[in-house]
């Protein structure tokens, strides 16, 4: 018989979401060609992520090992409140892991305005 492997959550006194939050950022910043935001946005700067796919999207990255996510008015009225003043669009990146803190899922929140500025022909 084996031995039995501790999750990592447990390991490091922090939830599997904790231990993969910086990494997904980091991996976000760079599948989505953007910048990290220095501190996670606890500065001046809100964000996670700015300056996606040549400045057109802000990133907040959230992770979670929940079976679901509730977004909340709040969370979207923060990331617009940082995207629109530097022209970028809000979006709200959740990713789903299991409970050895691998991605399972990701999901990409967005106003729908936001879709209809990036279906547009000309952008606008």
């Amino acid at each position: 018989m084996g031995k039995l492997k501790q999750p990592k959550s447990i390991t490091k006194g922090q939830s599997a979401g904790y231990n993969r939050a910086k990494k997904q950022e980091k991996e976000l910043s760079v599948r989505m060609r953007g910048q990290l935001v220095p501190g996670s946005g606890s500065s001046t700067q809100k964000g996670d992520i700015k300056g996606c796919f040549d400045g057109l999207v802000r990133i907040e990255a959230k992770t979670t090992g929940a079976k679901s996510f509730s977004v909340t008015r709040d969370m979207v009225r923060k990331i617009e409140d940082a995207a629109l003043p530097n022209n970028e669009l809000p979006a709200i990146v959740v990713e789903f892991i299991d409970e050895d803190g691998n991605p399972e899922m990701e999901v990409a929140v967005v106003p729908t305005y936001a879709l209809q500025h990036i279906g547009e022909p000309d952008g606008s």
